[in-house]
């Protein structure tokens, strides 16, 4: 009889150390997943701006169009650009085509930035001739130095909206800007306005795909201009071609 007391008692014994242990390796699991498990990050206009800052900071290459989505740009008398489109390659090389008119007339110019040469097509021969890097309106040297500067630059921005752009769900950012920030951007915007500003990032990769710019941006603006830059195919490579192989 105390044989089986003490087997008994010893049995229960084994039993609630068992459970003991299994407790502990169970609280020791819940605890390394909690360490492990991290929370999400809260979703901030400046989150967004920071992600989108440092991706824009290390751009490689990107697709790009400048539109102006009222009466065009105007950049010499009478000659009117409505639209710039093309392909950067960071940091200095580039090609892309303005669309323009003159006097009801479409235009085109193309231009080329190859090896520090600046090459640009003749407005009304349409034939290639080298020029200074200074006359053309649109400068994308360091572009991705520009489009940091210009996320860095943002003021009382807010997280608006989320948005499709080219199939992709878009984080949209407002605020404003000072049109000095643009000037090393469009050499021929004006100084001391204050612009309105949106920003289409990416949702999965924080890629800068769209900007808006609304109000007096060019003197030729009023305050219900608005020009957009969309971006495209970033960081995937492309041939710029020298006009005089």
């Amino acid at each position: 009889m105390i044989v089986r007391c003490t087997m008994i008692k010893s049995f229960w014994a084994m039993l609630l150390m068992v459970t003991l242990i299994g407790c502990a390796d169970h609280q020791s699991i819940i605890a390394k997943a909690t360490e492990t498990a991290k929370p999400e990050p809260i979703i901030t206009s400046q989150l967004v701006l920071d992600h989108a800052g440092h991706n824009a900071s290390v751009l490689e290459s990107a697709w790009f169009t400048i539109e102006d989505m009222g009466n065009g740009i105007e950049v010499f008398p009478g000659v009117v650009i409505n639209r710039v489109h093309g392909y950067v390659q960071i940091p200095n090389e580039y090609k892309f085509t303005i669309e323009a008119e003159a006097s009801g007339t479409y235009l085109e110019v193309n231009v080329v930035t190859l090896s520090g040469r600046t090459y640009m097509t003749n407005l009304f021969t349409g034939q290639w001739q080298e020029v200074s890097k200074e006359v053309v309106p649109v400068q994308l040297d360091n572009f991705h130095v520009k489009l940091d500067d210009l996320i860095n630059n943002l003021e009382e921005h807010e997280l608006e909206d989320v948005e499709m752009v080219d199939s992709e769900n878009c984080y949209v950012i407002s605020g404003t800007i000072q049109s000095d920030s643009l000037f090393h951007l469009l050499p021929v915007s004006q100084l001391g306005s204050t612009l309105r500003i949106k920003l289409w990032v990416s949702q999965e990769l924080f890629l800068l795909k769209r900007i808006q710019i609304g109000g007096r941006l060019l003197p030729t603006d009023n305050e219900t201009s608005v020009h957009t830059i969309s971006l495209t195919d970033m960081n995937k490579p492309s041939e710029i071609s020298d006009p005089f192989p």
